[in-house]
């Protein structure tokens, strides 16, 4: 191999010095193939009217001096050419679809121009794999099955000729017309030994399944099993396949084209014999749109599928296909960690070997299919499947889907005025600090979290920071009215007082700042929090109950401070400090439970805020650890005993992973965990949509019947549906995406919260770009992909500074991410941070913690440890995928 790399630059070398003093403009190229072999390519005038013989000659006397001659070894070919004959030459192909012949092929001059976002009907897809027993042809057939009753017309090909797998997993299933069925063997074969008749006919080869629902599936089985199919098989030999596609007809292209005229399907489903054996190459290289590669993630997978994910680049670069999914099956019934650890390897195979195309994650480029026992038991792939074995092969068929055109939905008939939705559109991205109180129930969105967040044992509510648990705590402290009539339906909170514990400094009430929580600390000491949180209660209940402060006639100074409009701080923190240790503290808030009791009141103390609140120096963090520790365990050790007064403690996710404090596990039956399912987004988008445009809301309630009040009851596919006038239903055929599924995973982090401020900014930046677009978009949708695309990374800036600011002591260490590759190891954190040990540790922690990183190496794996940045934060920091193609 070194020498024919030496020789290559020799070749080029020589001929440079002798063409280019010809012809300045000489083209010299020279491509090996992967055995060292070489190819030239040399694109001069100086071959003006000369024939081939004659430059032929002309190189070779060139290449005397170096010993080396293009019909001898290491030469693989050539072309010789004009400049005009090499503008009218055909694009470069690859002769024979087969292994060897992919491979040894060198890279082309160009690769294929893709066309990604034109819908392809019929759609080839071969289901491969390296290693047989993975599930390849079960998949193959549930998501057939699927794709059918979506109103698919769907054709099944065993092309599994030497073990056929889907002919005898429907075999119950099949109509049976023909008295002798034929096969894909058959049809090969005859065609071989007689290409001019039409023996047998398509006809002849089809089977129709029986479905127990709507929907059309057709299955083209590999032949009748007996004697005579092992030997038609073994004259399907390479040189009878490489026959094929040297004759005018070729029986394999031949197939297909009859199975198109005659069915006129929708997409086509291969399924291929596993290995490096002929028919699975013409399958993958020569017949298939897209591939579903179907393994298991073992090292032995690993070291075969390389060679096949090399092969389908090259073809893919030749003739612009085959695309590539992934399917992981099956996944043995491990524990969450090993799963993990298993995922971020494929993850990391992935994107080193077949790499990301652009806009694309790599999560979007394989599925999990994890073991079910059950599938064995099946009598039919298609009949009587229960929901939750097919959930797990929905998303491969929908990649699928996503593909094709286009059915033609309700909403299509109607006459939408999508441009005049398009002015009328007005999504409001404010963050809860900045909105005014007035506006507060215009943005807030009741999530399915509410109704569990309005329970009395919910004390502790925790979330990543944008997931609403400040506009939570505004509507019940601001507007307290409206949250009542919200919380109607499950609750009755009009006999309920809703009062800051603590929060932002805007509220009327008195909420104390980082330097009064300093200077409290700094009098008392550093155990004393508790305390604190005590007295502070008392002073926020007497200030909003006026009528509770005769209960504390003797302590005057409580009595003024709560009658005060605006007391000084410095004045609180005294009174706070002087009451520390006081035995009388905790008999008052007793009394002010027994008279909440008496007068069949309730009160709820609301903590905000308490994330921001103490400052951002490493001492401030220290100090909020011990005041939030004293807070938790005091609710735990004293809140039990009260009976009309509860905590709504509003805490980031991140902060209580670093709390340590006596019994925090018993918060486990009072805790809600704040996130947004993809219905409560849906909603969020159709409740902004509907109250802003007025043609969209006037088409939804006429064709589905959705209106504002009824969002709450409407299921998640018919928000789906919803939403295709707004943003379609795919994003283009290239992405293999449903638009609801790019959109949801562009706007979550590396913990899987999903931001509800990310969306509503993605769609108030894309109804910007669509609006300046100069061409208009022919489908039947508000916003086109290109919009959707166009306006991520200004999302992803916004998150960034956004995490900036909540994360004052991590901005230095994102700056210094800008122009990195993701995933990024150890050992370049090192040098770019210029921290190690333990330092490094922590840092990393806290950005794994705050969902920027998730790891992507295993417990086993030899150092560096490897990290991925979530996507919504790649394009805010600069960075790029590492495989980004």
């Amino acid at each position: 191999m070194n020498d024919t790399i030496i020789l290559e630059q020799q070749i080029s070398e020589h001929l440079s010095q002798v063409l280019k003093n010809k012809d300045p403009q000489t083209q010299i190229k020279i491509k090996r193939t992967s055995l060292g072999w070489l190819k030239l390519r040399v694109v001069t005038s100086y071959f003006d009217g000369k024939s081939l013989a004659e430059r032929e000659e002309e190189i070779d006397s060139f290449l005397e001096n170096i010993g080396c001659y293009l019909g001898q070894y290491p030469m693989a070919g050539y072309d010789l050419l004009t400049p005009q004959e090499a503008a009218d030459q055909p694009p470069e192909h690859i002769q024979i679809p087969l292994w060897s012949d992919v491979l040894m092929a060198p890279e082309p001059e160009q690769p294929a121009i893709l066309d990604e976002d034109s819908p392809k009907r019929p759609l080839v897809v071969t289901f491969y794999s390296f290693k047989g027993g993975v599930g390849r042809s079960t998949a193959l057939g549930l998501v057939a099955g699927i794709l059918a009753t979506r109103k698919r017309r769907v054709v099944m090909v065993d092309f599994d000729l030497e073990a056929p797998g889907i002919s005898v997993l429907f075999q119950n299933d099949l109509e049976k017309i023909n008295e002798e069925q034929y096969g894909v063997l058959d049809y090969l074969h005859q065609r071989y030994l007689t290409p001019d008749q039409n023996i047998p006919t398509i006809d002849n080869c089809i089977c129709q399944v029986n479905l127990g629902t709507r929907g059309e599936l057709f299955l083209v089985p590999a032949g009748e099993y007996n004697e005579n199919y092992i030997h038609r098989l073994a004259d399907l030999d390479r040189h009878t396949l490489q026959s094929f596609y040297r004759g005018e007809i070729n029986p394999v292209e031949q197939l297909i084209s009859d199975i198109k005229d005659r069915l006129d399907p929708d997409v086509i489903l291969i399924d291929a014999r596993p290995g490096f054996n002929d028919t699975s190459a013409i399958a993958l290289f020569d017949l298939a749109d897209t591939a579903i590669i179907c393994f298991s993630p073992t090292d032995q997978s690993f070291q075969g599928l390389r060679w096949v994910v090399q092969a389908v680049k090259k073809q893919r670069d030749y003739q612009g296909k085959p695309d590539i999914r992934f399917l992981l099956t099956p996944i043995p019934p491990v524990g969450d960690e090993l799963q993990r650890i298993w995922t971020n390897r494929v993850e990391s195979w992935i994107e080193d070997n077949w790499g990301l195309p652009v806009e694309t994650k790599v999560e979007e480029l394989y599925h999990k299919i994890l073991y079910n026992p059950n599938i064995a038991t099946l009598s039919s792939l298609v009949n009587n499947v229960s929901n939750s074995l097919l959930d797990d092969y929905l998303p491969i068929a929908e990649v699928i889907d996503a593909s094709l055109p286009d059915i033609k939905s309700s909403l299509a008939t109607t006459n939408i005025e999508y441009k005049k939705i398009l002015k009328e559109l007005d999504f409001q991205a404010a963050t809860a600090q900045e909105l005014e109180p007035s506006s507060i129930p215009e943005i807030f969105h009741r999530t399915e979290d509410f109704p569990k967040f309005l329970s009395n044992k919910s004390w502790l509510i925790r979330g990543a920071k944008g997931t609403g648990k400040s506009l939570l705590f505004r509507l019940f402290v601001e507007q307290s009215e409206t949250a009542k009539k919200l919380a109607h339906s499950d609750v009755d909170l009009n006999n309920v007082y809703f009062i800051a514990g603590h929060g932002q400094p805007r509220l009327q009430e008195q909420i104390l700042e980082s330097t009064d929580l300093a200077s409290y600390e700094q009098q008392v000491g550093e155990s004393s929090w508790q305390f604190f949180w005590l007295n502070y209660a008392l002073l926020q209940l007497c200030r909003a109950l006026p009528k509770v402060r005769s209960l504390f006639n003797p302590d005057e100074t409580l009595v003024r401070l709560s009658s005060q409009p605006n007391p000084e701080h410095a004045q609180i923190v005294s009174w706070l400090a002087d009451s520390t240790n006081s035995p009388q503290s905790g008999d008052r808030l007793r009394a002010v439970d027994r008279w909440l009791q008496d007068n069949t009141q309730r009160v709820w103390l609301l903590y905000d805020e308490l994330d921001a609140g103490f400052g951002s120096t490493p001492t401030d963090y220290l100090r909020r650890k011990r005041s939030l520790e004293a807070l938790l365990g005091w609710w735990l050790e004293s809140g039990t005993s009260l009976k009309s007064i509860v905590p709504k403690i509003f805490l980031r996710e991140d902060i209580w992973n670093q709390l340590t404090f006596t019994n925090k596990g018993h918060y486990s039956g009072r805790l809600l965990q704040l996130r947004w399912d993809e219905a409560d987004l849906w909603r969020l988008v159709l409740r902004q949509s509907l109250t802003s445009s007025e043609t969209l809301r006037k088409s939804l309630e006429l064709k589905l019947g959705v209106t504002v009040d009824r969002l709450n009851t409407i299921e998640l596919e018919q928000l789906r549906t919803s939403l295709y006038p707004l943003w379609g239903e795919r994003m283009g055929r290239g992405k293999k995406a449903y638009t609801y599924n790019w959109v949801r995973t562009r706007i979550a982090d590396g913990q899987k919260n999903c931001f509800p401020r990310s969306l509503v900014l993605l769609l108030q930046e894309a109804v910007k770009a669509e609006k300046n677009f100069l061409t208009e978009y022919s489908s039947e949708i508000v916003l086109r992909p290109k919009a959707l695309i166009e306006a991520l990374p200004y999302v992803s800036e916004q998150r960034v500074d956004e995490v900036r600011n909540e994360y004052p002591e991590l901005e230095e260490y994102l700056t210094k991410l800008r122009g990195e590759r993701s995933p990024i190891d150890e050992t370049r954190l090192t040098e770019i941070w210029d921290v190690k040990d333990t330092k490094l540790a922590e840092l990393i922690r806290e950005m794994v913690d705050a969902g920027i990183l998730t790891e992507r190496s295993r417990p086993k794996d030899p150092p560096p440890r490897v990290y991925a940045v979530a996507e919504l934060y790649l394009y805010g920091l600069n960075m790029v995928r590492k495989g980004q193609k």
